[in-house]
């Protein structure tokens, strides 16, 4: 697969779909604020543009600044006079009319978030309902017969904000060096040369696949609650984003493999993305791994794909960031393929220093590699990875 795709949101180019993706999160915002309100009205220009420069509203692309430059130059050339004289004339007379304004906004509002609590109740069920159809095909598919033990989903903080070691003490501060890499070229025992036509889709997912043919295999984090198919859409990276398994929408969306790693011959390494919901949904669990004992006693995980099954042994857990085509941070999600042991050694270097742990990550020049990827709010636009590699 071409590894230089480009993505183009409103005359804008992006190289990574990273990019592309935070593009697209300012486009949503922008349409919401314009539904929302009526920016050609110097007050509420005026007070956008406030939000926006206060960090209450945030954009992180191109487009975003674009929009901002916007309502600047509304806010220039509408806007001069408003903190003046008229601010206070209009005080006086909105004061009343704006306490019997208050009694209705809270009545209103009150109608409203009932009416949205019925739709988000009725919906969620709908949703609980198909993604257990699914999760029953998913168990039916699967043939290792590891007991599910249930997460403490009633946990109150979503995201540990500090890493602690497995003594619960400070930060741990990794001095730990990686492996070195002394191939030249490196070759995998995993490596193969296949043409899609040649190889055949197991028997225990040709039901699930027929149901859906961006089906790209099962996901099982053995002993955990992490049991779910995983999606493949190289022509929309981000289809699954925020779709269920039938391409309907869903908060929680659906696992899915960055669209530069390869199924049929796997790549070096095999990027899956997903949610962390609060509700440990999708990849949730996996802010666990953040306890040293549990990373410990949770080193299996089962990538059936269509065409074989796969085990890996985790080795590392990581906390990142996005990163910008503007900054020169490591971004571990742009490492798919390596065909030299420099470009394995990188890798390696980068993951060891965003390393949670104080220990050495065990990959060696033969191995593939696995690396699951979610969201972690220990900072803003914070990554949390967990890195495996193949053992059988």
């Amino acid at each position: 697969m071409s590894q230089n795709k480009n993505f183009i949101i409103g005359g804008f180019e992006f190289e990574t779909f990273y990019e592309y993706r935070a593009a697209q999160e300012d486009v949503k915002k922008i349409e919401c604020i314009n539904e929302e309100l009526d920016i050609q009205d110097p007050e509420v220009a005026l007070r956008l543009y406030n939000d926006i420069r206060d960090g209450i509203i945030t954009f992180n692309s191109p487009i975003g600044k674009q929009y901002t430059e916007h309502i600047a130059d509304i806010v220039a050339n509408k806007s001069a006079g408003l903190l003046d004289d008229r601010e206070i004339i209009e005080e006086a007379a909105g004061k009343a009319k704006g306490q019997r304004l208050v009694g209705l906004l809270f009545v209103s509002l009150a109608v409203l978030l009932i009416g949205i609590y019925s739709f988000v109740e009725i919906k969620d069920v709908m949703q609980a309902r198909k993604m257990a159809k699914v999760q029953e095909s998913v168990k039916e598919a699967s043939i290792t017969n590891n007991s599910q033990n249930k997460a403490n989903m009633e946990e109150e903080n979503d995201d540990i904000d500090s890493v602690e070691d497995s003594d619960g003490g400070e930060d741990v501060e990794n001095a730990s060096s990686a492996n070195d890499i002394t191939d030249d070229y490196i070759e995998s025992p995993w490596d193969t040369d296949y043409a899609a036509s040649d190889r055949q889709i197991l028997p225990e997912l040709q039901d699930l696949y027929s149901q859906n043919t961006d089906l790209v295999g099962i996901l099982e984090v053995v002993d955990t609650d992490i049991n779910y198919p995983v999606m493949q859409t190289p022509n929309d990276p981000e289809y699954y984003l925020r779709r269920d398994f039938y391409g309907e929408d869903s908060t929680a969306g659906t696992l899915f493999v960055d669209y530069r790693c390869d199924i049929v011959n796997p790549t070096t390494n095999t990027i899956i993305y997903g949610h962390n919901m609060r509700s440990g949904a999708m990849f949730g669990g996996l802010k666990r791994y953040l306890d040293y004992d549990y990373y410990q006693s949770h080193k299996t995980i089962i990538f059936k794909t269509l065409y074989e099954e796969q085990e890996y042994e985790v080795v590392g857990v990581g906390l990142s960031e996005v990163g910008y085509s503007d900054d020169e941070s490591y971004k571990y999600y742009d490492f798919i393929n390596a065909v030299t042991g420099e470009e394995l050694q990188e890798f390696l270097d980068n993951i060891q220093s965003l390393s949670v742990y104080d220990e050495t990550i065990n990959i060696t020049s033969t191995d593939k590699i696995l690396t699951l990827s979610t969201c972690n709010t220990y900072k803003e636009n914070g990554r949390m990875f967990i890195v495996a590699k193949r053992v059988r």
